[in-house]
């Protein structure tokens, strides 16, 4: 028990030593006393030298050439872009099974098969879910059948995967005017026939 206390008194010393004693090591102080004139952040701002001090000055590399704003988008614009160019139409290649059961589905419904045409169009819709040429033919389909809000649904549904194809979504928005037409919507299909405007 003794050499406990001996040894916590000891570290007790030694804490107490530590904290007393001045650290060796300084803060830096920064000495403000004299003023200095700031030197510009900006270099490529000159200031031109007094001639009357005998200085002579050459410019180590060319002078800026400087222009306002506008001009120099301006002149980026006419070296870019010298003609102007129409927006590229997304053009994507249909899958050759897909183009088959298209057929298919286009000389069934010439026959009057709407059911046989509907199943060929429902196995190119999960072959090729992002085509829109299958969403046209399939909603067209439904809407011969009086399955007007089926027949809507799909033609949306296409609408959304022709993002970028003007010529299908013209086609699909002309499709869901006549499915609210046929439906007796008037007011909705004015509206489709006016969407389908703007992709012609």
């Amino acid at each position: 028990m003794k050499s406990f206390f001996n040894l916590s008194t000891l570290s007790l010393v030694i804490l107490l030593a530590g904290c007393s004693t001045q650290s060796v090591y300084q803060p830096a102080v920064e000495d403000r006393s004299t003023v200095s004139k700031p030197l510009p952040e900006n270099n490529s701002v000159v200031t031109p030298a007094d001639p009357s001090l005998g200085v002579k000055v050459t410019p180590v590399g060319p002078s800026p050439v400087i222009r306002s704003q506008r001009e120099d988008v301006q002149q980026e614009q006419r070296t870019k872009n010298p003609v102007p160019v129409a927006p590229t139409q997304v053009v994507r290649k249909q899958n050759p099974a897909v183009v088959a059961l298209l057929d298919t589905a286009k000389t069934q419904t010439r026959n009057g098969q709407l059911r046989n045409a509907q199943t060929s169009l429902s196995r190119a819709q999960r072959i090729s879910p992002d085509d829109p040429a299958v969403y046209y033919f399939l909603a067209d389909t439904h809407r011969r059948l009086g399955e007007f809000l089926q027949a809507e649904q799909v033609a949306l549904k296409g609408v959304a995967t022709a993002a970028g194809q003007n010529q299908q979504l013209y086609r699909l928005w002309k499709l869901v005017a006549s499915i609210r037409s046929d439906a007796g919507d008037l007011e909705g299909a004015n509206k489709a026939d006016a969407v389908a405007k703007r992709y012609k």
